[in-house]
């Protein structure tokens, strides 16, 4: 599998290996999700492609056959041309049904597909380890996944069936046209060929050009959320960002209008050039026709099919090689589209479910870490235990690396030096369920899940079903019990006003809810909490200190709040990602060291 880092070149066009390669999947997909469907388009495809020639050569018999009645004057002539008239609008009326048969069918096809490639674009992403999905480059080639998931490949399925039609339409026009006339196949062909070099040219332009302007169009859509986001409504209106985001807004559209602009301007005036040049192949054509018919070697109606076989001729040899040329540039983002799905996912690839020493806990090992492009380490050989039972407190400013710290502890990221172990097995070893099961977790800044407050309790055991006790002491460890019994619907509340029946939550009930989250494994053994009181109210947040933990369950508790920290059983002060001191608050206040001037300079306050 690829690296993110490389998977997309300085130039874009990836190499004929990959195109090939990324059609031949797309067909893949197509087979795995309704081969049945795809037949029946393609049965279609082929009855539509016959009908207008043969639509052409009945017209040539009927208008003969009129030519004949008018001479001869005849019933049985007559009658001749009338049958001719009802075969002719019963041709006419199956390739109406034809065609609305393949556009329901098509339709069908597109929606289908659309949601094939869509749910592999998700189940990749959702399998993406935190610190690949967190890379710019992943983000832009998740965009363009998600902005071409269905039109795409569905266009490039399409076009293998355009690529059908115009085919079998031209070998039935060239059978009709190698009765007559065999040089008009010549002109026929050499009508198509403008437009497809002109296709052909552009085809590779556009591509660079829209995928070159990622960054531009990332930052169009933060743009457009901030201005439509309620999340960021009430800084918006206060500051009066409005008029300065449009502002920004409105420059990224000029800038990308006016490349898009060239680029479209450059293509009219050499696709108009291209295509008046297709249409006097065509007229030329024509006038030997109309000039042959005129000398008396065609009838009337050979002259009529001629004309028609050589402009539908001239259309089927445009759509086919506008196929290929289109079918060319879908490859291209097609080929983005597996470049994505075969990126590595950098997830942990254990299948362990026990460490070899129950019992031992957390230990990091001379742990290391740093994160692309930094300038330096995140933390920098960190080593302590955390047995089962005890309590740690991780202390820090902003940037000394706590919040790396937790993101280590729970698997998300692998160190670049030293072991996280947990009983004696490195994290990388755990099979990802099973240590999910050991570790329950609260981040900073958590996440509220726009669903119901009974979704956001059990998005801590990956959505399953909570029993009504373990709902309830959830509930209880996250302050919360009070909150959800003053909803109406209790926890099957729709939160937040997104939605219709959606109730709004302030940011400390959002937090109660995060932290009853993190309790709802009742199995984890570990308890890893970021900033848990930041929000709360003083009460609550001395209810949650004063909480006994379950037997057995150890606890990592991150907090500005030092006072918070006074029960632990030991402390860690971390700066620029080093340990600088470590003890319990006892110990650490009689050091006098950094973690006393802290204590200190926030409890002076309070003295004064």
């Amino acid at each position: 599998m690829p690296d993110p880092d490389t998977a997309i070149a300085d130039d874009p066009v990836p190499p004929w290996r990959d195109r090939v390669s990324a059609a031949a999947r797309t067909l893949a997909i197509i087979a795995r999700t309704r081969p049945g469907l795809t037949a029946a388009i393609a049965a279609l495809t082929i009855i539509a492609a016959l009908l207008p020639p043969a639509a052409l050569f009945i017209s040539k018999l009927l208008i003969d056959a009129v030519v004949a009645a008018i001479d001869t004057g005849l019933d049985a002539d007559r009658m001749v041309a009338l049958r001719w008239v009802v075969v002719e609008a019963a041709l006419l009326a199956v390739l109406l049904v034809v065609r609305r048969l393949l556009l329901f069918q098509k339709a069908r096809l597109h929606a289908e597909l659309g949601f094939a490639v869509a749910r592999l674009i998700l189940d990749k992403a959702s399998r993406f380890s935190l610190a690949r999905i967190e890379l710019p480059r992943v983000q832009e080639m998740l965009i363009h996944a998600k902005q071409f998931a269905a039109a795409r490949p569905y266009a490039l399925v399409v076009r293998g069936f355009d690529v059908l039609q115009a085919a079998v339409t031209l070998i039935s026009i060239t059978a009709l046209l190698a009765a007559s006339a065999p040089w008009l196949i010549i002109l026929m062909l050499l009508g198509g060929l403008p437009a497809f070099i002109g296709n052909l040219r552009f085809s590779g332009d556009a591509y660079r050009f829209y995928t070159a302007r990622s960054p531009q169009m990332r930052e169009r859509n933060y743009l457009e959320s901030l201005v439509t986001n309620e999340a960021a409504a009430r800084e918006r209106l206060h500051y009066g960002l409005g008029d300065a985001l449009l502002g920004r807004y409105s420059g990224l559209f000029r800038d990308m209008y006016h490349g898009d602009q060239k680029l479209q301007g450059r293509q009219a005036v050499i696709g108009s050039l291209l295509g008046v040049l297709g249409s006097a192949v065509f007229l030329g054509g024509k006038l030997w026709i109309v000039a042959v018919t005129i000398a008396g070697r065609f009838s009337l109606g050979q002259m009529t099919m001629l004309i028609g076989l050589l402009k539908q001729g001239q259309n089927a040899v445009n759509a086919l090689l506008g196929a290929f040329t289109g079918s060319y540039e879908d490859i291209l983002y097609v080929t983005r589209l597996f470049a994505l799905l075969d990126l590595e996912e950098g997830r942990n690839a254990g299948t362990l479910m026990a460490g070899p020493a129950p019992g031992d806990g957390l230990r990091f090992d001379a742990v290391s870490f740093t994160y692309p492009g930094a300038p330096g380490p995140a933390l920098d050989r960190v080593s302590f235990h955390l047995s089962p039972g005890t309590r740690l407190g991780l202390v820090g400013i902003n940037g000394s690396g706590k919040t790396t710290l937790v993101k280590l502890a729970a698997g998300l990221y692998q160190p670049d030096a030293g072991r996280v172990l947990l009983d004696g097995l490195s994290l990388a070893e755990w099979e990802p369920t099973a240590l999910a099961r050991r570790i329950g977790v609260m981040f900073q800044p958590h996440v509220n899940f726009k669903l119901s407050v009974r979704d956001n309790i059990e998005a801590g055991i990956g959505l399953s079903s909570l029993s009504p006790d373990a709902m309830e002491r959830a509930l209880a460890s996250g302050l919360a019990t009070e909150l959800v019994g003053s909803l109406a619907e209790g926890v099957e509340t729709r939160l937040s006003k997104r939605f219709a029946e959606g109730v709004e939550l302030s940011g400390g009930q959002w937090q109660r809810l995060a932290m009853a989250r993190a309790h709802a494994n009742e199995d984890a053994d570990i308890l890893i909490l970021d900033e848990p009181t930041a929000a709360l109210d003083a009460e609550a947040e001395a209810a949650f200190m004063a909480a006994p933990l379950a037997p057995g369950r150890s606890l990592i508790l991150i907090s500005h709040r030092l006072s918070n920290l006074r029960t632990a059983d030991q402390i860690i002060l971390l700066e620029h990602g080093r340990i600088i001191e470590t003890g319990n608050h006892e110990t650490l206040i009689g050091l006098g060291g950094a973690y006393a001037d802290l204590f200190a300079l926030q409890a002076d306050p309070y003295r004064t």
